[in-house]
């Protein structure tokens, strides 16, 4: 846990540097919502009422296989659009953690005082080839991983559609899409801390693209259980905080568009808040990482000496 308390005092380390870096947070957050409330919304409530209709008609009558057709074109759309938010989300989401996690190793590891987005900007371009490459190794990554996922969502929607006929593969087709979501977020989390790793190590080791996944990897090896902590706990904030958003969309149906509009913003501060504290806690993560493979590591070279002896 010791972890989570530095990462939440850290921007206290740097206050002016890490405001402005929540400021980018909160617009970027903001874009994010606006996109998706005007794209990929009214195509899932397109789809929902399709479903609707699907399921209210008999699989019978002459009007079923259009229904079908047209519900099955409408999903596809939908498909094709979520697939190109949540690429996008990842690449200029990756973009932005770049340059969060980069102030956060700047503040934790106290190598030089960088106080300014912009001093912080001018540093990373002497230091962030190596990250860059690995950010977009990890978004390769991630897109395939997305595609894992939304393919996984689309035979769950087909065998939704076959559910008499298929029955224990719909149930089948559920477990996948489960597995393939828990999938996506362990990688995400190790795709983070391999951006860390490569800003870090990438100049004295080499660390970056491949490298930096798999190390990244040797550093959870052993420690799953703190990663599955920090995971957790990242997503229970998360949670706590969607109640928030949904209270806003009921009140922009009932046309409470202040009512909408406050809580839209409150929930995207909050949202910049965990986003923030994500990025730091994840510093302190690694760091903690870092420190107890270098003592292993030390340990098993004074056995190996000792046995020489």
């Amino acid at each position: 846990m010791n972890f989570l308390k530095e990462g939440l005092l850290l921007p206290g380390r740097n206050r002016i540097l890490f405001a402005a870096i929540f400021t980018i947070l909160v617009a970027w957050i903001s874009l994010l919502l606006v996109a998706n409330e005007l794209v990929v919304e009214p195509l899932k409530l397109e789809v929902g009422r399709d479903m609707d209709t699907l399921m209210s008609t008999d699989p019978g009558g002459p009007d079923y296989a259009h229904l079908v057709r047209d519900t099955l074109d409408d999903y596809r759309v939908l498909f094709l659009a979520g697939a190109a938010y949540l690429v996008s989300v990842d690449i200029t989401g990756s973009v932005i953690q770049l340059v969060s996690l980069f102030a956060a190793v700047t503040t934790y590891s106290g190598d030089g005082e960088v106080h300014t987005f912009g001093a912080l900007l001018g540093r990373a371009k002497q230091q962030l080839k190596g990250a860059v490459l690995t950010v977009a190794f990890v978004c390769a990554l991630k897109t395939a991983a997305v595609a894992l996922l939304l393919a996984s969502s689309a035979l769950v929607a087909f065998l939704r559609f076959r559910r008499y006929h298929y029955h224990g593969l719909f149930l089948a087709g559920y477990l996948v899409l489960l597995v393939a979501f828990v999938f996506y977020v362990f990688l995400s989390f190790l795709c983070s801390l391999a951006v860390v790793v490569a800003m870090d190590e990438s100049a004295a080791s080499r660390h970056h693209g491949a490298g930096a996944v798999w190390r990244a990897w040797r550093l959870v090896k052993g420690r799953q259980r703190r990663a599955m902590l920090f995971v957790s706990m990242m997503s229970v904030l998360a949670a706590v905080f969607r109640p928030v958003y949904w209270q806003a969309k009921i009140c922009a149906r009932g046309n409470m568009a202040s009512g909408a509009v406050l809580l839209g913003v409150l929930y995207t501060v909050q949202m910049a808040a965990v986003e923030l504290f994500q990025d730091c806690a994840l510093i302190a993560f690694y760091y903690e990482c870092k420190g107890r493979s270098a003592q292993e590591s030390e340990t098993e070279y004074a056995k190996l000496s000792i046995q020489d002896a």
